[in-house]
């Protein structure tokens, strides 16, 4: 007996799921403040290591995460994985957006790409890709807020409807 999905063919690769092949998980988590204050709440803690490392996630830490994922992929409640995602919501963990089901963890970029990059690096262009193509917004003004300078992130300027005459 093979579980669906337990081996990946040769042909299917994270350039084809869109999966990363790797993330950083810092042993800091336990004992920095946001692991301290998840102490005795292992909901919560299986719902926050779940959000850093999701199939979903992306180096940004901005991704499409709708709850019922996290309570399927943890094995959760899906009111477990609702009281979780609050708690680090209300923590300052992460923000999470109800209508496009987006949630952006604070210090995932940080901690997945650095504090800062050159003009030059090649990550560059593909932050600002993903940043792009987020939805407009409280996450996408706030992520631009806190790595804008830090990565190079074009002026977030809301775009003008198609339906809307040029003012």
């Amino acid at each position: 007996f093979q579980a669906r999905g337990a081996q990946r063919s040769k042909k299917q690769t994270s350039e084809t799921t869109g999966m990363r092949d790797y993330s950083k998980v810092s042993a800091q988590f336990w004992t920095g403040k946001t692991g301290r204050s998840l102490r005795g709440d292992m909901q919560t803690q299986i719902v926050a290591l779940y959000l850093m490392t999701s199939p979903h996630a992306n180096m940004i830490g901005v991704f499409n995460c709708p709850i019922v994922y996290i309570s399927h992929e943890t094995g959760s409640p899906f009111e477990g994985a609702l009281n979780g995602l609050k708690k680090l919501v209300e923590g300052g963990f992460c923000t999470y957006d109800d209508d496009s089901e987006t949630v952006w963890i604070h210090e995932m970029a940080k901690f997945q790409i650095g504090d800062s990059l050159k003009a030059s690096d090649n990550r560059v262009k593909d932050i600002q890709k993903q940043y792009e193509n987020l939805p407009e917004g409280q996450i996408k003004q706030g992520f631009y807020e806190k790595y804008g300078g830090a990565y190079h992130l074009p002026l977030n300027e809301p775009k003008e409807s198609p339906l809307q005459a040029p003012s």
